[in-house]
């Protein structure tokens, strides 16, 4: 009997990727996705493919336990971006514990958390963004109560580039504008392609849980493929379109936290010395992709550019 799986921010590019890739194998799992709006038109495209919609809202706890009543699995997320969250950052917390609360309470037996490691600890107080806070307390909460699960630490998202229009094809130029806040050109970040591979790693602890559990129960997973720089990301975006990329590092994203967590990277890198790609994950059978596998099947398309190369 497939296994009824619960998926927080379904119409979102984390929670979207995963019930995307769920509902590819509904031999294995149905998908319930989460989501404030069930009308939405990214709601109504995971319905007509066989996700069942329900409305919860993080904040109000009688709705995340109604919607994880007989849910054998959770994958977690928290949006800081959320206004409820950026306009209260520590609602985030308040949501994860809601949602690790609503778990036990339904039995949940597997939950997989998209987290990222406390950015005080990391800086020792120098660089603390709430970004980063707001999640690690709910890595803590899950390990207090017991919750069975494993931890997704995630990468940077090549899927900014489209989502927040860092990089523009202009034609009179012919050239392609990366212009990104903050990060310098150098500093390589921990990367991941979130459709394709947070995906694949969330899926796998699903297949895999009740033979590895104990290896995997609050296991640390770091999902990202490469530590890349912009500079390496405009060298690939050259070398697939054959158009000249330029960029430039902008004063500021507008959000104080973000601002402060890119500068974390740029001094600090993402992860300290953890291998990428995580072993760990390797050992799951999951195959990352890379730039280029993003640049062909994503940024081009988007750009409006052909692949060359």
């Amino acid at each position: 009997m497939p296994r009824l799986i619960a998926v927080c921010g379904a119409t979102g590019n984390q929670g979207g990727s995963v019930a995307r890739l769920l509902l590819d194998f509904p031999d294995d799992y149905r998908v319930r996705a989460l989501t404030r709006d069930p009308s939405s038109p990214a709601a109504q495209a995971l319905a007509s493919r066989g996700a069942e919609l329900v409305q919860a809202d993080l904040t109000v706890p009688a709705s995340v336990t109604a919607a994880l009543d007989g849910c054998w699995g959770v994958f977690g997320v928290t949006n800081f971006y959320d206004p409820k969250i950026k306009d209260d950052p520590g609602s985030e917390e308040r949501q994860g514990k809601n949602l690790v609360d609503a778990a036990l309470a339904a039995g949940v037996q597997c939950f997989v958390w998209s987290t990222l490691p406390s950015s005080h600890q990391i800086s020792g107080g120098r660089l603390v963004s709430r970004i980063y806070e707001g999640k690690c307390q709910v890595d803590d909460y899950i390990r207090a109560r017991g919750l069975p699960a494993a931890f997704l630490y995630t990468g940077n998202f090549y899927e900014n580039s489209v989502f927040r229009g860092h990089m523009r094809y202009d034609a009179a130029a012919d050239a392609v504008a990366f212009r990104q806040p903050v990060i310098r050109a150098d500093t390589k970040l921990a990367m991941l392609y979130v459709e394709k591979d947070l995906a694949a790693i969330a899926k796998a602890v699903f297949d895999r849980w009740d033979a590895r559990r104990d290896a995997l129960n609050h296991q640390y997973l770091y999902a990202a493929d490469a530590r890349v720089s912009p500079r390496e990301i405009a060298a690939s975006v050259h070398k697939l379109t054959g158009k000249t990329v330029t960029y430039e590092t902008l004063p500021t994203t507008g959000v104080p936290d973000r601002d402060i967590m890119f500068q974390l990277y740029n001094e600090m890198g993402m992860y300290g010395a953890k291998e990428i790609p995580d072993p760990n994950v390797l050992k799951l059978g999951v195959e990352l992709h890379g730039i280029d596998d993003f640049v062909r099947s994503r940024l081009a398309p988007h750009l409006g550019l052909p692949v060359i190369a």
